[in-house]
């Protein structure tokens, strides 16, 4: 994997593959904000009896303030990825939210099925999108290669050629 070297001054198109990429991963960023907002009201400024998800009002607040931050991760990863920075954060993000989906969709006592299922086909359809080899090129990256057994020596060994 080389890596191009390029004028990030440079004004260049954003591919499709990009553009769709960060349209699915917006997809849970408005249930983070929400759910931030109702857990640090309720952990803070308007403590409920039993509490939604701890045992405790602090328990709320201390959940309210990491959905906060996770919406503010969520926020830097698809900007970097649009502009062409980085895609790792992006790509941990979209993990992350993929998994708390099927997390939630198998325990329904967690939340409603249809939002996890929703949320996790979006996450699912925009790790496959960032690593479309558009994207790859756009983050300014090899696409990388599919290395396969090409032939074998005389003593059995696979001799590897990159696969065109």
């Amino acid at each position: 994997m080389g890596t191009k070297v390029r004028d990030d001054d440079e004004v260049r198109e954003t591919p499709n593959a990009v553009i769709w990429a960060v349209a699915a991963g917006t997809a849970p960023l408005p249930f983070l904000a929400v759910y931030a907002v109702m857990f640090i009201v309720h952990g803070g400024v308007h403590r409920v009896v039993p509490p939604d998800i701890t045992n405790s009002s602090q328990g709320e607040l201390i959940a309210g303030f990491i959905a906060l931050a996770l919406f503010l991760i969520g926020i830097v990863a698809l900007y970097w990825m649009m502009n062409g920075r980085r895609r790792w954060p992006f790509l941990l993000v979209q993990l992350g939210m993929l998994a708390t989906a099927i997390d939630f969709f198998l325990d329904v006592t967690k939340g409603g099925r249809l939002v996890s299922f929703v949320v996790g086909i979006a996450a699912l359809a925009a790790i496959v999108c960032a690593l479309l080899p558009s994207a790859w090129e756009h983050l300014g990256r090899s696409v990388p290669r599919v290395r396969r057994p090409q032939r074998r020596d005389s003593e059995g060994t696979a001799a590897y050629a990159a696969h065109s």
